[in-house]
């Protein structure tokens, strides 16, 4: 089995989940059937209206992918700066 992560956006709502299976239609339709179901519930987006997106991508089990939003405390560096100060080389 395969693990795949399916996002979709329609009517207002986005769908994001995780699910194994054994190709990529097995997974689409899984997903689909969970959407139906009422297994699979859309958080209100409030931004695409009528227009329907759907991404899908196997996923590397070893690899995270996806972030938690939340709140950052002031200070804290992220990424690495493109110009540092300090002595410079002559």
């Amino acid at each position: 089995m395969k693990l795949y992560r399916i996002q979709a956006r329609c009517n207002n709502l986005y769908f994001d989940k995780m699910l194994e299976a054994d190709n990529d239609a097995a997974a689409l339709e899984a997903f689909s059937n969970g959407v139906n179901s009422g297994e699979i519930v859309g958080a209100d987006e409030s931004f695409y209206d009528k227009r329907v997106y759907v991404t899908f991508e196997e996923v590397d089990r070893d690899v995270i992918t996806t972030a938690g939003v939340g709140k950052t405390s002031v200070g804290v560096q992220v990424g690495k700066p493109s110009v540092s100060t300090g002595k410079s080389n002559p």
